[in-house]
């Protein structure tokens, strides 16, 4: 164990001097009659994509969010020497990646009591998340004042995630799709750490209605005028973000790496879970339970019966990438 967490380390030394976060655009071919008005503009910029909540939700989620924000347990202990590297569930949103958490919580893992109720995301680490994401996208490339001041945030919030959790030797992790934008910061805490990448089909998740993390970052990750043609950004997204996350995890994360697409979720559950739970180290987990209520809900493969011209024409570099995570085109 202690010889893979240096092996990994040496890796990611030299991981450094190469990265660079870059923004490909030969996937989108932006039509100019597709170009939105003004008041367009403001209702996709204002729109959040989600399950409408009620007034006392919405100010239930802001005071939770707002509490990990005051100086409480800003001197929290050490993570036990003892626990296990956690299990982490990224992707880009939508992806399927609930259903993977429903499925961990019911095998024995320990996901985190203070959870989102819409996605079942840590709050916690969705806080964290939030407020140092862009900061850190080009980690190790950053100043260390920053890291150092990220880093202690961070322990923070996994203390807090934590609580309730039964043992300090129980297995654990958290979901949160937007780890899957952190991987090297995360693997610099966790050297040890197992990722299980969701993705599904890029043509499915430009037709979703889940911008939130458009909304929130389209700006600065695709530019400003994102919002003229959103099913070719969150084409663009879906590329950036599962491109980057593999090349990285292949490289460095090897056989602590599992890719799931959802479509295999939904479509043959008992094998693509036994496959995650013999990647997780307990091959024999009773899988029926675990899968329950896991089928196809008629909403793969959505965009060949989509009648609005909303999907994006393709480029080769875009059906390249879908042929990479075995999507035919």
């Amino acid at each position: 164990m202690r010889m893979r967490g240096i092996q990994a380390a040496c890796d990611f030394e030299q991981w450094k001097a190469a990265t660079i976060f870059t923004r490909p655009t030969d996937s989108i071919k932006v039509n100019g009659s597709q170009l939105r008005s003004s008041f367009e503009r403001i209702r996709l910029l204002l729109k959040i994509g989600s399950t409408p909540r009620s007034r006392l939700q919405q100010i239930a989620i802001w005071l939770d969010r707002l509490s990990l924000a005051l100086p409480i347990s800003r001197n929290v202990p050490p993570l036990d020497p003892s626990a296990p590297p956690p299990v982490v569930i990224g992707a880009t949103g939508g992806s399927g990646t609930r259903v993977m958490a429903e499925v961990l919580r019911k095998a024995g893992w320990f996901l985190g009591n203070w959870v989102h109720p819409d996605n079942e995301d840590s709050v916690p680490i969705g806080w964290f998340l939030t407020k140092w994401l862009k900061r850190l996208k080009d980690f190790p490339n950053v100043d260390s004042r920053t890291v150092a001041s990220a880093c202690r945030d961070f322990e923070r919030m996994l203390y807090i995630h934590r609580r309730g959790i039964s043992s300090p030797v129980a297995r654990w992790g958290w979901k949160n799709p937007r780890s899957l934008w952190l991987i090297p910061f995360l693997v610099h805490r966790f050297p040890e750490l197992k990722f299980v990448h969701m993705i599904r089909d890029a043509r499915d998740m430009m037709l979703s209605e889940n911008i939130y993390f458009l909304r929130e970052n389209g700006h600065w990750l695709l530019g400003p005028d994102w919002w003229r043609n959103p099913e070719a950004a969150q084409l663009e997204l879906w590329r950036i973000s599962n491109r980057r996350a593999v090349e990285f995890a292949q490289q460095y994360l090897k056989d602590r790496y599992h890719m799931v697409r959802y479509e295999d979720l939904c479509r043959k559950p008992a094998e693509t879970v036994s496959a995650v739970m013999t990647f997780l180290g307990s091959p024999n987990t009773d899988i029926g339970p675990v899968i329950e209520g896991i089928c196809d809900r008629g909403n793969i493969g959505r965009w060949r019966l989509d009648k609005t011209a909303k999907v994006v024409e393709l480029t080769l570099g875009a059906q390249a990438d879908l042929q990479r995570f075995g999507y035919e085109t």
